[in-house]
């Protein structure tokens, strides 16, 4: 049986995952703050025509409260998906410890508490990406695994480790 080359045990909590959801909605997609406000620049540019001319004062002013309102409502649907997250977690998946074993072709997943286990061949990934505090398996676009990185005890040993094995699925956020 061959022996696991890296093994973390990490568990992810409830503020782990509020920041988790930030940094999907955020820092995942690049262009996200961008179209928001080309969005509220177009919108802006309609609110102040006054018969054909183009206001300066409004323009600016409407830009900047249209582009603060999409950024507040953006912040409400993460929190709401949020708070939804964690009343509706039945099964005990904050705080509980998964243990996560890397070997030369696979990862596989074992979480007690939840009496679930996986294996994964990384080709099988979406993307692998890295943030200030965490490595965020993508299993599909929409699925993630979290791996704090307090939780790695070699830390540059893992992160040449997962390069590898994620060539250009690897992304630093």
């Amino acid at each position: 049986m061959e022996e696991a080359k890296i093994i973390i045990d990490t568990t992810m909590s409830k503020e782990d995952y509020r920041k988790f959801l930030y940094i999907a909605t955020f820092k995942r997609n690049k262009v996200i703050i961008p179209m928001l406000g080309l969005i509220s620049l177009v919108g802006s540019m309609i609110l102040s025509l006054d018969s054909g001319n183009l206001n300066l004062i409004k323009l600016i002013i409407s830009w900047v409260l249209l582009f603060t309102l999409a950024i507040i409502v953006v912040l409400f649907k993460v929190e709401r998906r949020n708070a939804q997250r964690i009343k509706t977690d039945k099964t005990g998946t904050f705080d509980s410890i998964n243990t996560l074993k890397f070997y030369d072709d696979k990862i596989v997943m074992d979480n007690k508490a939840l009496k679930s286990t996986g294996e994964l061949k990384y080709n099988q990934f979406f993307a692998l990406m890295e943030s200030k505090d965490y490595f965020i398996f993508y299993l599909t676009i929409n699925q993630a695994s979290l791996v704090r990185k307090k939780d790695v005890d070699n830390l540059n040993a893992f992160r040449e480790f997962v390069v590898e094995k994620f060539g250009s699925k690897y992304k630093s956020i």
